[in-house]
């Protein structure tokens, strides 16, 4: 077992991966795009469509959760001024996914605290 499993009551072995996915509802695109952005230079969707071999359409719905949820920061593209719809570069850092974990995990951990005390009090 590694430091990264634990082993539930029942046998079960629960990786850190396992939880991630769970807690975020993270598909294994949504990790590896968000990987791929973890203290790299910035990138478009064009770039990880084409380094991960997934389509934009998949890479920007990925990108627009990752956003929304805190995990990946984006900047406009530089020189890319003209009129219409701005294009932008997408990163992170390591020190950004952790905070945010730890603060999330914790917070579910609470969650999960309270649902079975409450549940466990009306027995």
């Amino acid at each position: 077992m590694s430091k990264e499993e634990i082993v539930l009551p029942s046998g079960k072995i629960l990786t850190l991966l396992d939880l991630v996915k769970f807690c975020y509802d993270f598909s294994e695109t949504d990790i590896a795009i968000l990987f791929e952005l973890v203290d790299k230079e910035p990138k478009s969707i064009e770039e990880l469509s084409e380094k991960l071999n997934l389509s934009k359409a998949t890479v920007s719905r990925t990108l627009a959760k990752l956003y929304s949820m805190g995990f990946i920061t984006r900047i406009r593209k530089p020189g890319e001024e003209k009129v219409g719809r701005p294009r932008y570069l997408y990163t992170t850092t390591s020190q950004t996914v952790k905070q945010k974990m730890r603060k999330d995990l914790e917070k579910c951990s609470e969650l999960v605290k309270k649902l079975i005390e409450d549940a466990l009090s009306n027995l």
